[in-house]
């Protein structure tokens, strides 16, 4: 039992990793400083340098807020990023999407042309 728990703190510990990068990241992408990020969120400079810092967790009312001042979902906020390419799972998710609604319209496109051609053979 004791390794469940010790997984379980080293998962919230990434966690909360994820969550301070993210927030750091779309703060420095909008041109924010914490000072002008914490008070478009209704919060305190200081508590956000500790959410920056992995010094604390957050509420769910103050990831509402963060995620609204930062314009993004909520879970946004809690996605790995992909240093490697740049993307967030929820990316990669969305280009597999995009891929298989591009065969899918191709699919649904030869449907359409074949049997528009049995319908003109008919005639």
């Amino acid at each position: 039992m004791p390794d469940s728990l010790e997984t379980e703190s080293e998962e919230i510990k990434d966690l909360r990793k994820t969550l301070s990068d993210n927030i750091r990241s779309y703060r420095k992408e909008l041109h924010l400083t914490q000072e002008q990020l914490a008070e478009n969120a209704d919060i305190s400079f200081s508590y956000l340098a500790d959410i920056e810092h992995c010094k604390t967790w957050i509420s769910d009312k103050t990831l509402l807020k963060l995620a609204k001042a930062l314009h993004k979902q909520p879970f946004e906020l809690l996605i790995v990023q992909k240093p490697e390419n740049g993307k967030t799972d929820l990316h990669l998710i969305s280009d597999i999407i995009y891929e298989e609604k591009k065969e899918l319209v191709k699919t649904v496109s030869e449907i359409c042309d074949k049997t528009v051609q049995k319908i003109l053979r008919v005639q």
